[in-house]
């Protein structure tokens, strides 16, 4: 299961030692390069005041930059260990780690939310229509979800069946093979469409420098 990665993921990096207060990063990053791509403009002028869900925080740096921005923010991932991490690294910041599934967690929410995000977590990790369904119900009014996952044409060819499997390597160098749903871009509108989502933006990045085929699909949609 993917949780069991990134459990072992977790562990590895907390071998070395319980985590350390960091200061919040300096801007969010929706790949796996920094200082690329957009930051927090694609969500609002202004974050202050509203309440943001992150699906798949990991070690908490994208959380914690939207606290930092005043917003209230929860970061969720199924796994225990992260959850740790990103609790030590920035639970000084205000914002709060919970360790759930997404759809648990979303299903649980009593509170509109204002803004969902999701770098490479949940959404793309999980079977997504359903979970698109549940974040456009917990979202209100002009509300915005903003997600970034694997290109599915980071290989040069879109995949015919959605639900691949993509090789990782944890901190210590072991492969693992992580399930992932590798989904068209236009699918993916017409997914948000029925959800009762609104495309608003769809940005094909090109994440690796001299990659030949774009290696980030980051797309946002709003709430009508």
């Amino acid at each position: 299961m993917t949780v069991d990665i990134w459990d072992a993921h977790a562990a590895q990096r907390l071998a070395s030692g319980p985590p350390q207060p960091l200061a919040p990063p300096v801007r969010m990053e929706w790949t796996q390069r920094s200082d690329f791509g957009p930051g927090t403009e694609i969500l609002g002028a202004d974050l202050a005041g509203l309440r943001i869900l992150e699906l798949g925080c990991g070690p908490g740096h994208n959380t914690a930059h939207l606290a930092g921005l005043g917003a209230h923010v929860i970061g969720i991932d199924r796994s225990r260990g992260q959850v740790r991490r990103a609790a030590g690294h920035y639970g000084h910041t205000g914002a709060e780690f919970v360790c759930s599934t997404a759809a648990v967690h979303l299903r649980g929410e009593s509170r509109q939310l204002d803004v969902i995000v999701s770098v490479f977590g949940a959404i793309g990790l999980s079977e997504p229509f359903q979970l698109l369904y549940t974040c456009s119900r917990r979202l209100g009014r002009r509300g915005v979800l903003a997600f970034s996952v694997p290109h599915p044409q980071r290989t040069g060819t879109i995949p015919t069946n959605p639900r691949t499997h993509d090789q990782v390597a944890l901190p210590d160098g072991t492969p693992a093979v992580v399930d992932r749903w590798d989904i068209d871009p236009a699918a993916w509108v017409r997914a948000l469409n029925r959800a009762g989502l609104l495309a608003t933006g769809v940005h094909h990045l090109f994440a690796r420098a001299g990659a030949r085929w774009p290696t980030t699909l980051l797309i946002t949609a709003r709430k009508p």
